[in-house]
């Protein structure tokens, strides 16, 4: 295992967006659709303890937010639907979109907090 100051943040979060080990980059980080490994199937770097919480959520949310709002205000300005149309198109896009982006976001957040030694159960 790395010591902290030698685990380049950059990197581990560009594997872990790719839902990849930050250490290694080869092994898997989930077992399941988010739930993660308890430790990597290549280097056996532990990986179960760390805890991403509502940092991924808020992390997709905020990313998404800033990508997809634009869009329903384009097409309410240049097409002006009925408002069934809006929720009939746009809440099924929003809800497939927030979970294929989720478990990327989730791996990107893992990724950046064992590169900075964090564990989720820090306090103050």
């Amino acid at each position: 295992m790395q010591s902290k100051t030698s685990k380049p943040v950059v990197r581990s979060v560009l594997r872990g967006v790719r839902n990849r080990c930050p250490n290694c980059g080869q092994g898997r980080v989930y077992r399941a659709y988010l739930k993660p490994v308890e430790q990597c199937e290549r280097c056996n770097e532990p990986l179960g303890h760390i805890r991403t919480d509502d940092f991924a959520p808020w992390l997709t949310i905020l990313v998404l937010g800033h990508v997809l709002v634009p869009g329903v205000f384009t097409i309410e300005r240049l097409y002006g639907p009925p408002l069934w149309v809006h929720a009939a198109v746009w809440g099924p896009v929003i809800v497939l979109v927030v979970l294929s982006v989720l478990p990327h976001t989730k791996g990107a957040c893992l990724g950046l907090m064992w590169a900075l030694g964090l564990s989720g159960d820090e306090r103050q």
